[in-house]
């Protein structure tokens, strides 16, 4: 999270942190959005109950950079921004969702492209359609008859799932 010493207090995220490390006398300008990567529930709480907007980026569901094997896309699509056990009355905090690529380890283009695509699509859809009428076959259906069809034609190199 971005300005995550004032939210987090003491808490130490690595056996490595250092005391000098999480002290902070700075606080947050009240119309921050927080970029939210851990998946902890009470500090989400924390954040929300704080003022801040968030953007959910939790990292076991929205890095890019990790593969396909620990996020497959099925996973990417079914992310809920919102989590389940999130009081109703901070669900409007919830800005949507953002989702990573560190790239510092991906040696090509096309393996990072690998990487995005097609969990990319499936975030977009995350991000524009309610729970309700996501639909994963649908989506799908999507990818084979129109997606892959445009980033063969744009020569960008997919992640080609195995059926």
């Amino acid at each position: 999270m971005m300005g995550w010493n004032e939210i987090m207090g003491d808490i130490k995220l690595h056996h490595y942190t250092i005391e000098s490390d999480i002290l902070t006398k700075e606080k947050l300008a009240q119309n921050t959005i927080v970029q939210f990567w851990t998946g902890s529930l009470d500090l989400l709480n924390t954040i929300i109950s704080h003022g801040y907007d968030v953007i959910n980026s939790y990292c076991e569901y929205t890095y890019l950079d990790y593969s396909h094997y620990q996020i497959s896309l099925e996973k990417a699509y079914n992310f809920d921004p919102i989590p389940e056990r999130l009081p109703e009355e901070y669900h409007s905090k919830i800005l949507g969702l953002g989702c990573q690529m560190w790239g510092e380890w991906i040696p090509t283009i096309d393996r990072m492209n690998q990487q995005i695509f097609p969990r990319l699509a499936a975030y977009a859809e995350v991000g524009w359609t309610s729970l309700k009428n996501k639909n994963y076959q649908n989506f799908q259906q999507k990818l084979t008859s129109y997606f892959y069809k445009r980033w063969d034609k744009q020569e960008i190199s997919y992640y080609k799932l195995i059926q």
